[in-house]
């Protein structure tokens, strides 16, 4: 594996392979063959364990260097966090410069090939061959409408889109909600009133709209 550095800790020797392939020896301390078989961890987590007085990591758990620092194996720098919490942590961060500069680079241009092939023949087919597999092994449910209560059956996987057993309810729903509504200014006198941004409603009232009937007739 080329260039290897040392760390012994409690009499065990910790070795790490800056050339390595994969990237976990390229960054953490591992003990040997004999040594792993005999349960000892990687060196931050030997370390994190001495320091706690346990001779494990709790289950579902990581050792994470609250610094960022792969090098800072001190104790104070070691905490257990959820496996699931320490993959989304170092998600949303680039390891290195080089992973920073490539993704300010090449991103943009990634996002575009991307959007070009889901939009191509080729990636719609891809969609509707993978949308077909999905329905055809979707089995029935049923679920209760959240506008009139009744209960219906549906195939389909994602519960935001199995709310309502018609359109008709979907459509009252949305206009009881106001979810769609928006500020208008009367376009007669000029006073502001809140309407579903789908109506073409154009003043506040019955009485201002036969105005502007009455008005453009005389215009006429």
């Amino acid at each position: 594996m080329g260039k290897v550095e040392l760390v012994i800790f409690k009499g065990v020797r910790f070795r790490r392979y800056p050339d390595a392939k994969n990237a976990a020896d390229r960054r953490y301390f591992t003990p040997g063959i004999a040594d792993k078989m005999r349960g000892v961890r990687r060196l931050h987590e030997e370390v994190w364990m001495d320091a706690n007085g346990v001779d494990t990591v709790p289950e579902g758990h990581h050792i994470h260097h609250i610094d960022h620092d792969i090098d800072n194996n001190d104790p104070s720098n070691l905490e257990a966090i959820p496996a699931s919490e320490h993959f989304r942590h170092h998600a949303s961060q680039p390891r290195s410069q080089a992973q920073i500069e490539h993704r300010e680079r090449d991103m943009p241009n990634f996002i575009e090939k991307a959007r070009e092939w889901h939009a191509s023949p080729e990636g719609l087919e891809h969609h509707r061959q993978n949308g077909r597999i999905v329905w055809e092994n979707a089995e029935y449910r049923d679920e209760t409408c959240e506008q009139c209560g009744d209960t219906f059956s549906t195939r389909c996987k994602q519960r935001n889109y199995a709310r309502f057993c018609s359109n008709k309810c979907k459509s009252a729903w949305r206009r009881d909600s106001g979810i769609d509504d928006v500020d208008r200014d009367c376009e007669y006198c000029g006073e502001t009133f809140r309407i579903s941004k789908y109506s073409k409603t154009r003043t506040c009232g019955r009485l201002c709209g036969s105005r502007i009937q009455w008005a453009n007739r005389r215009a006429a």
